[in-house]
């Protein structure tokens, strides 16, 4: 079969300004130079980690993700279905056990390649083998094969019937890339060209900067409005509360502790109309916390260490179950506040490492007060590793895939206890395989009753997130993907 691309890279050129040589006599001072403008800039303290969507765990990389690369299917935060992006219409069932997409036509990438069911097939096999823990891999489990009958098919075949399939087309780890361009064994380097086919491209990234314009040749369900901004990391709510201050910002996501939002929320509310003023905008639950065991840790297979490690956190716990309650069945599963007694049934204390993001808003005091009550015990020695990924306990402050109650209980699902192990996998397939919505709810408590056993991930609290927009700036708020992955197609003004 000959070869579908045929063109040359092109590489992209910026236009050069002119020089604007002005007339003076000696007498006459020359006309200043304007500064130029600021471009649009959006500033957190989640740093991109991975550029390559495969190996997306964390929320900065994800911003990352969601805004360069596509995926066939794409859905609003809090969606309860799935809709098109690189796809031309809604993936189908066309029989119990496989998902039918249809691409839309010339659809390009960014380096002006061709994008057709070869690269959405080399993509999700790519991520699939690399199978990063904690990337969106794991919602690919009844995933049998890929058949590509025509460039613009893609045909997905199934172990055994899975109605959350389409949702894993809609996650960030089944983005497209160019198969010509990435590694088929290996996660694309930091230092390598970014390749994506999404609403924005990449200009330039440096360690704590990424800049990017919007792609004219982008054909999908978000088109950016801006022409290109800045997505910008700093290392602490300080830096970004100075950048409010001097009017350097324009959009501020996440990275702001919780005395500096006070703050903020408070001189909005004095001065609304203010030009240098911003505004805050709630996303109402949209931060959960969670405690989640290493699956190798040596300490969490013991289940009375695990039990009198949730019973020391109850009194603080504000969340009642692995999924939260703004999401479609959510059920009460863990119990929360009252009077708990740890119980240590082991003669010598317990040595453990708990991990945190020290990028996150006050995790670290978080992960301080966890250390406290599990100390308090009298069984267990804490010690605080910030990002270890060998560390016995991770504090995750979490966003699920998807909108979906087993998306959010995939911690769980991909690693319970091994008494359970068979039980749990049992349940699961049983709430993929039924459309009937009452059988699904019944399956989906006792899946997470069953977690609230097993206390393998511990719900800690869920709260609000919060976005201050400029004056003069507006963010739509379907600004995100199913996750709430920050998307810059809604934002415009500055």
């Amino acid at each position: 079969m000959p070869s579908r691309r045929t063109g040359r890279f092109v590489a992209l050129i910026a236009a050069a300004g002119l020089l604007l040589a002005g007339c003076y006599t000696p007498n006459e001072p020359p006309t200043p130079t304007p500064s130029p403008k600021r471009p649009f800039t959006v500033m957190s303290t989640d740093p991109i980690r991975v550029v390559d969507p495969a190996g997306v765990v964390d929320q900065g990389s994800a911003i990352l993700a969601q805004n360069v690369y596509q995926r066939l299917m794409t859905a609003d935060p809090g969606s309860s279905s799935p809709k098109p992006d690189a796809a031309a219409r809604d993936c189908i069932f066309t029989s119990e056990t496989v998902v039918t997409c249809t691409l839309s036509t010339d659809l390009k990438f960014h380096n002006g390649h061709e994008l057709t069911s070869s690269d959405v097939k080399f993509s999700i096999e790519r991520l699939i083998r690399l199978d990063v823990p904690g990337s969106s891999a794991i919602l690919f489990t009844t995933l049998r094969r890929i058949q590509t009958p025509n460039p613009q098919t893609v045909e997905f075949v199934l172990s055994r019937p899975d109605t959350q399939f389409p949702w894993a087309l809609a996650s960030i780890g089944a983005s497209i890339v160019d198969e010509e361009t990435y590694d088929a064994d290996e996660l694309r380097p930091v230092d390598q060209p970014i390749v994506g086919s999404g609403p924005f491209q990449v200009s330039r990234f440096a360690e704590n900067e990424l800049q990017l314009a919007s792609f004219a040749d982008y054909k999908g369900r978000t088109p950016g409005r801006l022409p290109g901004l800045v997505y910008r990391t700093e290392p602490d709510s300080g830096v970004i509360e100075e950048a409010i201050a001097d009017a350097k910002v324009d959009v501020v996501w996440r990275g702001l502790n919780a005395a500096a939002v006070t703050r903020l929320r408070q001189q909005a509310t004095a001065a609304p109309n203010s030009p240098e003023g911003f505004t805050g905008r709630e996303l109402a639950g949209a931060r959960v916390q969670q405690l989640i065991w290493n699956p190798e840790s040596r300490a969490g297979q013991n289940a009375a260490v695990r039990k009198a490690i949730a019973l020391a956190l109850q009194s603080d716990r504000t969340l009642d179950s692995i999924v939260p309650p703004t999401v479609p069945g959510y059920v009460k599963s863990f119990p929360v506040g009252g009077v708990a007694e740890p119980k240590v049934t082991w003669a010598k204390r317990i040595q453990l490492t708990l991990s945190y993001d020290p990028t996150s808003p006050d995790e670290r005091d978080l992960a301080n007060q966890i250390r406290s009550r599990l100390e308090d015990t009298g069984g267990l020695s804490v010690r605080l590793r910030p990002m270890d990924a060998a560390a016995d306990l991770t504090l995750a402050d979490r966003k699920a895939w998807a909108a979906t109650p087993v998306a959010w209980l995939q911690p769980y699902l991909s690693a319970p206890p091994e008494s359970s192990k068979t039980a749990v996998q049992t349940l699961e397939a049983q709430y993929r395989a039924t459309a009937d919505n009452a059988q699904a709810q019944t399956v989906i408590a006792q899946l997470q009753t069953k977690a609230a056993a097993d206390l393998t991930v511990l719900p800690i609290s869920q709260s609000d997130e919060y976005l201050f927009i400029r004056v003069g700036v507006d963010v739509d708020p379907l600004s995100f993907g199913p996750g709430w992955q920050l998307g810059f197609w809604g934002m415009s003004g500055g």
